[in-house]
């Protein structure tokens, strides 16, 4: 990925040792267990909207809640078994960095206010209830903002404000 590369050099010439990494497969079960909490959780937050006015809740979003309404408990408990194990190993998936940095989107931003763009590469973040900051990091092919974010551990809150401001200094 261009954008990636673009950065790294950019981080790299700051001074930052880059190290690529990867999450331990066990990080894929969040790729089926994510929209199972989501839902649910929207629809038990919703519920007095979606019973009574659904009309005012649009299509797609009462489809999503209905899904997350006909999750079985034992679904719902499977679901949150793969976010508690995930977020307790994370510390040691991420031993030794200071921060991941990751694209944020799969691309540019999308044009118009229609759609605010493709979540896939920030569930992982929300489903290990871990801080990350968006940097803005150029613009894409359509002129649109293309972003990365720094990523840290539970609690780091501070030190990854700290390190998005490190580097979009670094990417200016």
């Amino acid at each position: 990925m261009a954008l990636m590369a673009r950065v790294e050099a950019a981080l790299s010439r700051a001074g930052a040792t880059i190290e690529q990494r990867e999450l331990p497969g066990a990080y894929a079960a969040l790729i089926d267990a994510h929209p199972i909490i989501m839902n649910a959780e929207s629809a038990r937050a919703l519920g007095w909207e979606l019973a009574n006015h659904p009309d005012l809740v649009s299509e797609g979003l009462r489809e999503r809640m209905n899904f997350g309404l006909n999750q079985t408990e034992a679904d719902l408990a499977g679901a949150y078994d793969v976010f508690a194990r995930t977020q307790r190993g994370f510390p040691e998936a991420t031993a030794g960095l200071d921060v991941l940095v990751t694209p944020s989107a799969p691309g540019e931003a999308p044009g118009g206010l229609e759609w605010t763009g493709d979540p896939a590469f920030n569930f992982i973040w929300t489903s290990l209830h871990v801080p990350c900051v968006t940097v803005p990091a150029g613009a894409g092919p359509n002129g649109l903002p293309l972003g990365i974010q720094i990523v840290g551990r539970e609690g780091d809150d501070r030190a990854v404000l700290s390190w998005a401001q490190w580097v979009r200094a670094a990417l200016d």
